[in-house]
């Protein structure tokens, strides 16, 4: 992880504690289980957290505006109560069994009781950006920010439904795959970048330098999915995934989109057959993975990936955000924060 991660991650997560602190009912256990904080019967079992990637953008980006980030902390909770509710309901909808090395919470409590935390997590979200206010923010702001949060929150939900409906489909168009996660991966990025940006200026008015970060946050929000998917076809051992993972899965990602829609002749009626199917493994998932080969999908991939990055870098680097309009290093900490997310790992 960029190193700058740490300068946010104790007060995130004590800002989180704090928010779920007066809950005692044992449906928060599910929620501390899921967060990483306890145990399956809520004793005390510190796990490795999540990357924090959205609250960590959002405070970033309010002090890259100018402001201070402990100022954005509740819209910062509210994004990554936000993630947590999608992941929550993510899992039920895959049949995912396993997050973080953990039993997720409809293998641990069943299907109802992870609908309902999944629930709680986007209530305490509402709940949480409502505390803007305590922070002397203007109302004016604090309602748009909770406003935003909620917008694109919905969309989010709005991509999963199209992710969904893709998976009974096999003519889906790059075009439609980039419509779908702007709303599913990208909305809840960009208003990381966003909310936070406006906290930050909302009291110098800096309505350029919020406009151009939520560009920016964007355009990060197409490399964060499309590395995402390449991790899911060919991430093998450091993602925790067996190779072809998504595709055994027939998942309508990025290279499978791209296969489809580029295979020709034979090797294009072999992939349509195999995603037809049930299930692809064996045979058709090797040979599925030839096809991809054959047509440098990776590269494909990769390349498109570093098209949304070299936008994103271009805007750090316009008269909008460049010299010196950001605040602190902080534009070389989204600098390194893309290059990251164009290599990560995992």
């Amino acid at each position: 992880m960029p190193a700058f991660f740490g300068r946010y991650q104790a007060a995130i997560d004590q800002a989180m504690r704090t928010e779920l602190r007066p809950h005692t009912l044992p449906l928060y256990t599910t929620l501390r289980y899921y967060l990483g904080w306890v145990d399956t019967e809520g004793n005390y079992d510190p796990q490795p957290a999540g990357k924090r990637v959205r609250p960590t953008l959002c405070l970033l980006a309010c002090e890259a505006a100018g402001g201070d980030p402990e100022d954005a902390l509740p819209a910062a909770v509210s994004l990554e109560f936000v993630h947590n509710f999608s992941l929550v309901h993510d899992d039920i909808e895959d049949g995912d069994r396993t997050r973080r090395h953990r039993p997720t919470a409809w293998a641990v409590w069943g299907v109802p009781i992870a609908v309902d935390s999944g629930n709680a997590f986007l209530c305490a979200a509402d709940l949480a950006v409502a505390r803007l206010t305590e922070r002397e923010i203007p109302a004016e702001t604090a309602l748009v920010a909770g406003h935003a949060i909620a917008e694109h929150y919905l969309r989010m939900v709005e991509g999963q439904y199209l992710d969904i409906s893709f998976e009974s489909r096999i003519d889906v168009s790059v075009a439609e795959y980039l419509g779908m996660i702007r709303r599913k991966t990208g909305a809840l990025l960009e208003c990381s970048v966003y909310a936070g940006a406006m906290i930050g200026s909302s009291r110098r008015r800096a309505d350029t330098v919020v406009d151009g970060l939520r560009a920016v946050g964007r355009e990060l929000g197409y490399v964060f999915q499309i590395r995402d998917d390449v991790l899911g076809v060919w991430g093998g051992q450091e993602t925790g995934k067996p190779v072809g993972a998504d595709i055994e899965r027939k998942k309508k990602s990025l290279p499978a989109i791209h296969a489809l829609e580029h295979a020709r002749g034979a090797a294009g009626q072999e992939i349509r057959t195999a995603y037809r199917q049930e299930r692809i493994d064996g045979a058709h998932l090797e040979r599925v993975l030839e096809i991809m080969d054959d047509l440098h999908t990776q590269d494909y991939c990769d390349s498109l990936a570093r098209q949304h990055w070299q936008s994103a870098k271009s805007m750090l680097e316009s008269s909008t955000l460049g010299d010196g309009a950001l605040a602190g290093g902080t534009a070389h900490d989204f600098t390194e924060l893309g290059e990251f997310l164009l290599a990560r790992q995992s």
